[in-house]
Order: C-alpha cells, then structure tokens, then sequence
C-alpha cells in the first residue's frame, strides 16, 4: 500500500492477471483461426462453384451447335487432333491447369476488342484468394496466380461425386483412381502437396465435384472415404485417354 493509503498491483495480482489473460488466449485464439479458416474456404468454394457453372454454362450453349465440350484434355484420341483441330478449345491438348484457364479466357488478348473467351463469365479473380495472389495486369498467366487443379479427360459417363477443381495443396496423385483394392482403401489419407501451401496449408481444402456439388474439408477428414463416398469408379476405359489432374504446373495422375 502507497502513502496516500491506495494499494497498488502485487505479485500474485500480475500472476492472476497473466493467467486470466492467457487463459482467455489459449481459448480465443484457435476459435479466431478455425472461423478465419471457414470463412475462407466459403470464399474459395465461391469461386470454385463460379469456375465449374461457367464452363458448365459454355458446354450447354456449344452442345447444340455440335461443338465439342471445354473441359481440358490431356491427350486426344487417334485421329481427333487432326479432326476440326482449331475450331475450339477442344482441339488442343494441356499440360497444366494454368496454361488451360489462359486459354479458357483468351488471356493472349486479355483487355484487347479482339478478346474471345470460351467462357464470358469467366475471368482470373476465381483463380486466387486464401493466400494466393491474383495476376496483377496483363501478361500470361503465372502458376502462383493459380489455385486449382482441375480434372483432364473427363467423360459423361463418369459418376457425378469425381472432383473436377480442387484447391492446389492437396496432391492429386492421391485422389486414388480405384478403390477397390482392400477393406481400408477407403480410409486412405489426402496427401497434401509438397510444392504449394497455399490455400490453406495442411489445414483443409475445397473441391466441386461433377455434378457441381461443393465440398469443403478440415484435415481431420481428409481421407478417400469424403472424397468418393465409398462409390468406386475407374479411370482408364478402352479407346480413351485415362481421368488425371491438371496441377498449375504439371499433370498428377491418380493412384
């Protein structure tokens, strides 16, 4: 107690004092980060459910004028490079998502009267965001300005719960292409991937699947059994070129 007869902070009020507070911390904190994480992944899932109606939007209006679908390919098969090779996006082959959705938007002649995107309501802020920076004018799109990967090869017949986007930090090679192959091969771990940690780190990812389903998932289930609910399917038909995953930089085949 002071002379003026007020008492001032002792010792164990400083240790209460610093309890309370890292108490309130340890409690706050990781609740902060887990809503900072959902709000993101809602974001990310957003521009997702954008990309996939937009190409989606592309192929019902190509349909009936006899034009082949956009979804990217990987390979073609025997004869068809040669057949109405330049007449659309179709008639090329890719190697990577990002060389793709340049494509996709006509980014060679982005802001140009000239531009002609596959998909008009298409454009390279759904490609960002979570840590991922969006291209910053014009210029050909770069690998860092992309967070998908996106499914090459796909087909009608394929089941609606295949992933066609997912987010770049999980590893598409372990997206297993049969899961039949054991009792526990449903409960197989996502692998993330080991060159980008953005979006999200190792913390979760988001996915659309074909039928244009949004699924967004934390670590703790990031297993094959959420990614295919149990339903198992293949990838390698005879006469087709086989379903693989077109990364921002290369090609991941399922395993």
């Amino acid at each position: 107690m002071d002379a003026g007869g007020k008492r001032g902070f002792s010792l164990v009020d400083m240790v209460v004092v610093t309890g309370v507070t890292a108490l309130f911390s340890s409690t706050l904190f990781p609740l902060v980060a887990v809503r900072t994480l959902e709000a993101e992944m809602m974001s990310v899932a957003a521009r997702g459910k954008d990309i996939f109606v937009s190409i989606t939007a592309a192929n019902t209006e190509r349909a009936p004028l006899g034009l082949r679908s956009v979804w990217p390919k990987t390979q073609l098969k025997e004869g068809e490079r040669n057949k109405r090779n330049n007449e659309d996006i179709a008639g090329e082959i890719f190697g990577n998502s990002t060389d793709y959705f340049y494509k996709l938007y006509d980014g060679a002649n982005l802001g140009t009267p000239v531009q002609s995107p596959y998909v008009p309501w298409f454009d390279y802020s759904r490609l960002a965001g979570a840590g991922v920076p969006q291209m910053a004018g014009p210029g050909k799109l770069q690998p860092e300005n992309n967070m998908w990967c996106i499914a090459g090869n796909l087909r009608d017949e394929m089941a609606d719960i295949i992933p066609v986007l997912i987010t770049r930090n999980v590893d598409c090679s372990s997206l297993h292409k049969d899961l039949r192959n054991g009792e526990d091969a449903f409960d197989k771990t996502l692998r993330w991937s080991q060159k980008y940690d953005t979006p999200f780190s190792n913390t979760g990812f988001v996915m659309v699947r074909k039928g244009g389903a949004i699924f967004k998932s934390t670590q703790k289930h990031a297993v094959t059994r959420v990614v295919y609910l149990e339903q198992a399917f293949q990838t390698t038909v005879e006469g087709h070129a086989p379903l693989v995953y077109l990364t921002p930089d290369g090609i991941a085949n399922p395993q």
